[in-house]
Order: structure tokens, then C-alpha cells, then sequence
């Protein structure tokens, strides 16, 4: 991949190579301690994909702190894209009306967006939902590919923006984690920066993070952002049994704008497909 970038103090070692450690802005590389990064003052876009069914508070705090987080780390963020998955991977899976309910999920994302950009201060044109997944994979009879959507928004970018990809802690846990099971996570990697954000009860795989970084990856952990426990199906799960998206607003699950939007739309009812 041709770069390399950081994991903790010390403490993980790979044959015949430097400790991998943490440098002053978070990010995971291997070897000494870089004097600099002369990289990290350029402007990026953060990259944010999800189901989105539905998008929740989890969601937006998540992307509202990471910004933040970022930023703190030199990071210059002038763009944050929701990125709601069209068709999923494999085609036929567990969700596999997510097509059916794509506008409705866009929708939400939009109204999301908005409430990022209002408690980041920031106008609502660098703050947005983006459609990019539709858009590849509507009349094709395949399942969306993030290393695919990546490269066709690194193809659109400015050549001096980068990219960082924003993930949660669960795709990097467990014995066999998922992103390593990803269409070219290779790519992915060589494209973008990977951010990753804890989630509760999801501790991130060491090892498998180490030889990210021994491939060339760059990392960057956000350890400081917390944010609650909440779960998309949990809330689908819910409004099929009656309780009302206004109520799951009262117990912080959903943010005002989606609370309005779900109670003028049924899109989770009870005679909504599961």
C-alpha cells in the first residue's frame, strides 16, 4: 500500500519488525515515532457507510464526535458523507428488502446530516447524505462494495483531498474480524484512512489491527469517542410492536428529525415486510 501509520504504547510486536505504537495524533504505524505529519493538514472527507434502518442517535453521535476527534488530531474535515448501503453483501441476505426501503433511508440520512452540521457549526453543504451507492448498483444485479464506492468518490474528489473511512470497533473484533472478510479490503486501505470508533462490548482485535499497519494501512484510533448502545434492529423491533417513534425519541434512541419523519411515514409498522 505504501504507507505506514500506527497501535499502542509499545506493546505489539511483529516478527522481525518495530514495535507498533501510537504517535501524537492517534494513528496507528510502525517503526520510530514520525517527527511529523505534514499530510494530516489537508482537507479530507469523512466517510461514513451504514444501513441506516434506521439511522439513530448512536449514529449521529458517533459521526459528530469523530469529527471532532479527528479535527483535534490535525485532521482538516471539510466534508462528512452518510453513505446509506443500497443492496447489501451477499445479495438475499438477512435485510434483503433494503432496496425496497432505500428512499425512505436516504431521507432519514439527509435529516441526520443536518442535526451533524447544526452540532458541529458547520453549513449544511459540508454536511450530507450521499446517494453514491444507489447510483452504482441500482441496475446491477450485485451487492454495494465499499472498496468500489471508495474508489469512484476518490475518482470525483479533489486529487489533494483524502479520504477516511469511519468505522465502529465491531468490524475489527473478535477471533475472525468482518472487515477482514470485506470485498478488497486491500483497497480500501490503499484509499483511504481508516478511522475506527469503539462500540461497547466490540474491543478491537490487536493483532489483526498490527498487520493492517504492517501492509501499509493507515489507522487511526479514536478511543475518546463514546457513544450509547443502540441498536438499529432494537429499534425496527419496537415500532413493529407499537411502541411510537416519539416515544423512542424520549429514550434518546432517535433524534427529533427521525422522530418526525417516522411518524409521518410507517416505514417499521406493524404490516411493514420484515
Amino acid at each position: 500500500m505504501g504507507r505506514r501509520c500506527i497501535a499502542q504504547g509499545g506493546g505489539v510486536l511483529l516478527p522481525n519488525s518495530n514495535p507498533i505504537h501510537r504517535d501524537q495524533n492517534g494513528r496507528l504505524a510502525r517503526g520510530p515515532l514520525p517527527g511529523s505529519n505534514a499530510t494530516n493538514s489537508a482537507a479530507h472527507t469523512l466517510i461514513f457507510g451504514l444501513s441506516a434502518d434506521p439511522i439513530h442517535a448512536g449514529h449521529v453521535e458517533m459521526v459528530t464526535q469523530s469529527t471532532r476527534a479527528l479535527e483535534r488530531r490535525g485532521y482538516h474535515i471539510a466534508e462528512v458523507l452518510l453513505v446509506p448501503v443500497y443492496r447489501r453483501n451477499p445479495v438475499g441476505a438477512a435485510k434483503e428488502r433494503i432496496p425496497d426501503t432505500y428512499g425512505h433511508r436516504l431521507a432519514m440520512c439527509t435529516l441526520a446530516a443536518n442535526e451533524v452540521a447544526e452540532k458541529l457549526e458547520l453549513p449544511t453543504e459540508r454536511v450530507r447524505a450521499s446517494a453514491i451507492e444507489a447510483e452504482l448498483v441500482r441496475d446491477r444485479s450485485i451487492p454495494n462494495y465499499t472498496a468500489e464506492t471508495l474508489a469512484h468518490l476518490r475518482a470525483r474528489s479533489d486529487p489533494g483531498t483524502g479520504l477516511i473511512f469511519l468505522i465502529s470497533s465491531e468490524l475489527v473484533s473478535g477471533p475472525d474480524p468482518q472487515l477482514g472478510r470485506w470485498y478488497r479490503p486491500d483497497e480500501i486501505l490503499r484509499l483511504a484512512v481508516l478511522a475506527i470508533c469503539p462500540r461497547p462490548g466490540y474491543a478491537p482485535n490487536q493483532a489483526f489491527i498490527a498487520q493492517l499497519v504492517a501492509h501499509g494501512a493507515c489507522v487511526v484510533m479514536l478511543d475518546e469517542v463514546t457513544t450509547p448502545a443502540i441498536s438499529a434492529s432494537d429499534i425496527r423491533a419496537l415500532l413493529r410492536a407499537g411502541h411510537s417513534p416519539a416515544e423512542l425519541g424520549r429514550r434518546s434512541m432517535l433524534t427529533t428529525a427521525v422522530v418526525g419523519y417516522l411518524s409521518e411515514h410507517d416505514v417499521y409498522g406493524v404490516d411493514a415486510p420484515t
